[in-house]
């Protein structure tokens, strides 16, 4: 015999009567409703995804190339890449990008290119991140954000590069990257 699953005809079958439940700390809840009750004491309820946040650093100097690869068994959203970027007197305009690779160097992904070029002998700092203007004027003489995708997820073994497009000085130029991440094991 098959029972439809409404409380009336749990109640049918049953031959019980229920007029309400004793809820936590004193709230009653009524038979019908079937609610999820949380104890008006309790401080928390413990919920894991799996996610680990975390931040990578390269603050090696003289290179404006920068590599970060996935560990093994890893999914790694990004969630902010900011750069500090100091070129020297060599002659040209820098661009900053940020693309994804497969072990390769294969891109798969170009995430994002700065929004304006950067010449000899300055000091830039540049913010990339899901949902940020993306500005084509440094702000207050030396800072630039731009947008990366909001599903900036990568897959185990992805290299995450960011470098001077142009790679005018790319052995003298500092660039110290710092990547802000949540990771989980796949």
């Amino acid at each position: 015999m098959k029972i439809p699953l409404t409380p009336q005809a749990i109640r049918d079958a049953i031959g019980v009567v229920i007029t309400s439940i004793a809820g936590v700390a004193g709230q009653e809840t009524m038979a019908n409703s079937f609610p999820v009750v949380v104890a008006s004491n309790q401080t928390a309820i413990p919920v894991d995804d799996g996610w680990t946040v975390g931040t990578i650093s390269d603050t090696d100097t003289n290179d404006s190339d920068k590599s970060f690869t996935v560990p093994a068994s890893t999914e790694r959203h990004i969630l902010s890449i900011w750069v500090e970027y100091a070129s020297t007197a060599t002659v040209g305009d820098r661009q900053l990008v940020v693309e994804v690779q497969k072990a390769g160097p294969d891109v798969t992904a170009h995430w994002a290119r700065a929004g304006v070029v950067q010449a000899a002998s300055l000091t830039y700092y540049y913010e990339f991140a899901p949902g940020l203007a993306d500005l084509t004027a440094m702000r207050d003489t030396d800072y630039l954000t731009t947008p990366i995708p909001v599903t900036s997820i990568l897959k185990a073994t992805d290299i995450l590069r960011v470098y001077d497009n142009n790679a005018v000085a790319a052995a003298a130029d500092d660039m110290v990257v710092h990547i802000q991440y949540a990771d989980r094991s796949v």
